[in-house]
């Protein structure tokens, strides 16, 4: 997140509320919470996601009775009592008193009173989000009616009359009278449950973006923490609820916190000394082995040896795929409609590619604040739905799953392209969008086209000034994985690859149908091959992602091949291959390693 930078005032703030609040018992300098970096299983996707938290302040107790009524001038409360935790109210009170207070103590209000929105970025006082909530709870302790660190209910789920016996002999507790957690903090669990910002969602798809604020739209707010009268037993669900934001009930309350000034904590993954491990267990008989492959650095022995071959690598690939034979267009945009998700807003549209011809790309938005520019991750694939997990009308959608690139990239804070293949849409089939290619281009291959299409999308991306063209990946699987390694070669503004299962010898695939080359490809010269491509993306980050359909240990020849020409501009580990061996889609654990290596590379969003 940006504009953070309130960390001396946060303190100063803190610590005059403390020295002018009194006794009372919910007051005091707010706890710190560090921040931190942990997993949660996406369950659209089945992915692991790394959720980022930066460093927070939180209230150490529910807020009182008291301080309530100091800034709001009323108490609403059903169970009267100064040091009680305030109840029976509502989502938008809750927001109401944070601005009211922020404002008394000269701070920046967080919300948008009209339409709920928090600002994060801003140093007054808001609800904790889900993520931060959690976070500051940690785990349940155990509890019941006789636990000394909850006010809480028991686990009866069947005896309706000792409920509403509980229901006139129990009530809230003032705060501070259970034990604390480990970061000084009561009343995490019972006593009132406790507003969050954030709207529910119930496929608990979460945002590995820094500081994830939830879906930007919804139905209901979430609750957290139970309350007094809560079941402890399985049907607790994690002491996770919502409600509607007008909801009011003698069970729920809220506590505060603010932001503060916190420095990046990177995923685990982007700082361990052995990051790259898991893109280089080479097989026996593979670690440097370059198989019958001619080495793409016999003779040369610098940078400038190596430029001077990589220009004729790169003209003989040119001329392998052919040329379009026009100018390309000016980068225009028509907008189809605009797509909206709990987790992102996106613009379905068309991208004129030719003079003549329109390409469909959906640009996917994070559900944060974009104040600079944001890196890129383009996803190719037939059409756009696969990539977004979301039916978009195309020719092809096969349903959310672990080929969701897209999806998973915008979930992660980036900004996500996807962008349609032209045999869907040059022509009623294959072959009637190869015969337009040839009766439109005939000196273009299939593949010559696709590379001309992703130039246009990279020219229309630098116009873009939320964009951060320094960092722009890409990704793709399959027939998306051949798209991705030739747009990367012929493109070097594309700053980190992932390709998986695209089969990365020419012999592995079927580079022979005539979408991708024909079969004319069968005749060039046996020291022609995709480690060529690899070696022009040389020394920018590729990533293999292989299954033993069409890549297999013999794809190491090709990587190894590629790590030589790597090896001049000193960056070996620039190259990798992660092989998971469950076949052609990928596995969780390939996509996680895949969005870590572009995370890696990219950037984290924060």
């Amino acid at each position: 997140m940006s504009g953070m930078g309130h960390g001396g005032h946060d303190t100063a703030a803190a610590k005059e509320q403390s020295s002018s609040s009194g006794n009372n018992p919910s007051s005091g300098q707010l706890v710190e919470i560090p921040g931190t970096s942990y997993e949660i299983k996406d369950s659209l996707t089945a992915v692991p996601v790394t959720v980022t938290l930066g460093k927070f302040l939180m209230l150490p107790t529910e807020l009182t009775q008291r301080d309530f009524e100091d800034v709001m001038g009323y108490n609403p409360s059903f169970h009267k009592g100064s040091d009680l935790p305030v109840e029976t109210v509502d989502w938008w009170e809750a927001i109401r008193y944070c601005n009211l207070r922020s404002l008394r103590e000269n701070l920046e209000p967080c919300y948008n009173l009209e339409t709920g929105f928090c600002d994060v970025s801003k140093n007054g006082y808001r609800l904790p989000t889900d993520a931060e909530w959690s976070r500051a709870a940690g785990a349940a302790p155990e509890m019941g009616r006789n636990s000394t660190t909850a006010n809480i209910g028991t686990r009866d789920t069947k005896h309706v009359g000792r409920l509403v016996e509980e229901l006139k002999t129990t009530s809230t507790k003032p705060v501070k009278s259970y034990s604390p957690n480990e970061y000084g903090l009561y009343d995490m669990y019972g006593n009132v449950w406790e507003w969050t910002t954030d709207y529910f969602n119930p496929e608990r798809t979460p945002q590995a973006s820094y500081n994830p604020t939830g879906p930007l739209r919804g139905l209901a707010r979430i609750v957290r923490g139970g309350s007094f009268i809560s079941t402890t037993s399985d049907w607790a669900r994690g002491y996770r609820s919502s409600m509607n934001a007008e909801y009011k009930s003698r069970f729920t309350g809220f506590r505060v916190c603010r932001t503060a000034a916190p420095e990046p904590v990177l995923p685990p993954a982007q700082h361990t000394t052995n990051f790259f491990a898991p893109y280089n267990n080479t097989p026996a008989g593979y670690q440097s082995s370059i198989g019958n492959l001619p080495s793409l650095v016999a003779g040369i022995n610098s940078v400038a040896e190596w430029e001077v071959r990589r220009k004729a690598i790169k003209t003989k690939w040119n001329k392998l795929l052919g040329s379009m034979e026009i100018t390309p267009p000016p980068s225009q945009t028509r907008l189809v409609e605009t797509v909206t998700d709990q987790n992102y807003t996106a613009q379905l549209m068309y991208l004129q590619v030719e003079p003549d011809w329109w390409e469909k790309i959906l640009v996917m938005m994070p559900a944060i604040s974009i104040s600079r520019p944001r890196p890129v991750v383009i996803v190719p694939f037939y059409d756009v739905d696969t990539p977004a997990g979301r039916n978009l009308s195309g020719r092809e959608f096969l349903g959310m799953g672990v080929d969701s690139f897209a999806y998973m990239a915008v979930q992660k804070g980036y900004i996500a392209v996807a962008i349609r293949w032209f045999g869907e849409s040059y022509g009623e089939g294959y072959a009637e969008a190869v015969a337009n290619l040839k009766l439109r281009h005939p000196r273009c291959s299939g593949l010559g086209k696709w590379v001309w299409d992703a130039h246009r999308l990279v020219d229309y991306l630098f116009t873009l000034p939320m964009v951060d063209r320094n960092h722009i990946g890409i990704i793709g699987h399959s027939l998306g994985g051949k798209m991705t390694l030739y747009a990367a070669a012929f493109d070097p503004r594309i700053t980190a690859v992932v390709s998986n299962e695209l089969g990365i010898g020419l012999s592995f695939s079927n580079y022979d149908d005539y979408w991708y080359f024909g079969e004319f490809i069968d005749k060039v010269s046996r020291d022609t091959d995709q480690h060529e491509l690899l070696g022009l993306i040389a020394p920018r980050p590729f990533l293999l992602i292989g299954g033993d359909k069409f890549d297999t240990a013999k794809s190491w020849y090709y990587i190894n091949a590629a790590r030589q020409v790597y090896m001049l501009y000193n960056k070996p580990l620039n190259i990798g291959y992660f092989n998971h061996h469950t076949g052609h889609m990928p596995t969780p654990e390939a996509d996680w390693l895949s969005v870590e290596w572009l995370t890696h590379f990219l950037g984290p969003c924060k």
